[in-house]
């Protein structure tokens, strides 16, 4: 009764709090975070600790930063949006010098009334304790000299550490000083390189007696080009594995590694793959945010318009709707710039009566959609660009039957090549199925959440509450070995969908995506048409 009665109080604190500073309330609770928590701990090896630090802050141009954007995998495990922070969580409950007990520790950014006043609120330690709902939470210069001897553990479960995080004008608990006190405190090897050991938990995981040889002469290719590979005793304890018996004796032997960063990385995509119903809410009002602003730039598209206006379009009805970014930087591109997969200049002031390319999402609480729609300026598609169009949308039909619980990642973009390779070459664009990788560089599908592209692990079969991308795509740039009157179509159509037991639930309907129904919305109008700049006097 008293844990029920303490959870409504900090879930009062936090509602109250946020209403009365005019913030939004629909926040991810904190009772969503401590679960989280719960199922990381679930999932750790016996005594071991997981250690997850803020993001560093980025400059954008002299003394100016970047906004700010949280860690995701931070967020995720104690809803912190602020830099300079770690958070210790540990597999078992730890006994401290005064007799209490603690599962997790967190150090913060301290308060500093000078500091907020130029660059905003921040928490502080007593309202992470009441709001987020910690109960052992202490600035960051504390963490130094905290009674804590990491390299004690059995294992330490962490995410790479960024290696160009500098000193900020000699602030003693900045995220540089958190990272120095942690390599001592869990007497880190100073040539501790996380991509090595991502490399080897990636091959051993995909392993196989049939595939051994030729991922062990991968590996050696790689060896031959990087010092810090040939030098390693995991690596070459690898590549000297010769059989199914000494494959399995280093995947055993290689679980255990002390500083594990490929553990760590396992187990969050594991939890941020499947999303739970509070984040099923947050990730609907992001896809819906973005889908509506895609139906409104289908209205508001003009033969002469620029790729900057439309992506500004879509970005203000992100704002306007509750959307604090986009998600990642958008895309818009007409004609040769829509064969570009990640254009982001956005610079073209006319593209005539080319058909645009708008890959752009918004991020609505931490959560990103990702939503593709091409779409003709002049509002009709031609006849090349129509063909095309419907052969990516047959695709993408196709491979929406296959996005349920069971069916293996893999198939998905193997479905969409199939369907794209066959409606090609009926088009005449190409001659075999091996030639449509020409033209569709890319796969067809991945997780999407706090990330656009999110955690999760690929080589699975689709499981209940996955959230992924449908996307498949036709890129034909100018002097392709194909008829011209293919060149300079791009046509992408992306979709974001729920995966569920024997159906999917398609999150992204309000943005049209069959031809005839982009043509019926782009025959509307919207109110941006009649914005016009006056002279200037």
């Amino acid at each position: 009764m008293k844990k029920l009665l303490l959870f409504i109080a900090v879930m009062a604190a936090a509602w109250t709090s946020q209403a009365q500073e005019g913030l939004p309330t629909d926040y991810l609770p904190a009772s969503f975070h401590a679960g989280r928590r719960e199922a990381l701990r679930a999932l750790m090896p016996a005594g071991s600790v997981a250690v997850i630090f803020a993001y560093p802050t980025r400059t954008f141009s002299n003394d100016v930063s970047y906004p700010y954007h949280p860690n995701p995998d931070l967020y995720y495990l104690s809803g912190y949006k602020e830099p300079h922070a770690v958070l210790l969580i540990f597999k078992e409950a730890q006994k401290a010098a005064d007799g209490s007990t603690y599962k997790e520790l967190f150090f913060i950014q301290q308060r500093n009334p000078q500091a907020e006043q130029w660059t905003g609120r921040r928490l502080g330690v007593e309202k992470v304790k009441s709001e987020l709902g910690f109960d052992h939470v202490y600035n960051g210069s504390e963490f130094k000299n905290f009674p804590v001897d990491l390299s004690s553990y059995s294992q330490i479960l962490f995410a790479g550490l960024p290696d160009d995080v500098h000193d900020e004008n000699g602030d003693p608990a900045d995220l540089y000083d958190l990272m120095q006190a942690f390599k001592k405190k869990a007497a880190l090897p100073p040539d501790y390189d996380a991509s090595v050991y991502d490399l080897l938990g990636n091959i051993a995981e995909r392993a196989t007696a049939a595939n051994l040889p030729r991922l062990i002469e991968f590996l050696n290719k790689q060896r031959e080009a990087s010092e810090k590979l040939r030098n390693n005793e995991w690596v070459t304890a690898l590549a000297n594995v010769k059989d199914a018996d000494g494959l399995a004796a280093f995947k055993q032997k290689f679980a255990t590694l002390k500083w594990n960063t490929y553990l760590y990385s396992k187990m969050i995509a594991s939890l941020r793959e499947i999303k739970t119903p509070e984040e099923m809410e947050l990730m609907r009002k992001t896809v819906s945010i973005s889908s509506i602003a895609h139906a409104e730039v289908m209205k508001a598209i003009q033969p002469g318009m620029s790729e900057a206006e439309l992506a500004g379009l879509q970005e203000y009805v992100h704002k306007k709707l509750g959307a604090e970014y986009v998600g990642y930087p958008s895309i818009s591109g007409g004609g040769a710039n829509s064969c570009i997969l990640h254009y982001e200049e956005n610079a073209r002031v006319n593209f005539g009566k080319d058909m645009v390319l708008m890959d752009i999402g918004a991020e609505y609480h931490g959560y990103s959609a990702d939503v593709t729609r091409t779409v003709p300026s002049t509002g009709k598609f031609n006849p090349e660009q129509k063909a095309i169009y419907d052969l990516v949308y047959q695709a993408q039909e196709a491979v929406f039957l296959l996005c349920h619980e069971g069916v293996p990642f893999e198939e998905l973009n193997k479905k969409a090549t199939e369907v794209l390779a066959d409606g090609l070459i009926k088009l005449g664009v190409i001659k075999e199925k091996s030639q449509v990788r020409q033209y569709y560089p890319h796969g067809c599908s991945h997780f999407l959440g706090l990330d656009v592209h999110d955690m999760g692990n690929y080589g699975q079969s689709l499981k209940e509450n996955m959230v992924i991308t449908v996307e498949p795509g036709i890129y034909i740039p100018s002097g392709s070995p194909c008829d011209k009157k293919w060149w300079d179509i791009g046509v992408r159509i992306e979709d974001d969908v729920r995966i569920g037991k024997d159906k999917f639930e398609l999150l992204s309907w309000q943005a049209p995506r069959k031809s005839e129904d982009v043509e019926k919305m782009a025959a509307q109008k919207s109110a941006v048409n009649g914005l016009v700049l006056p002279a200037v006097k």
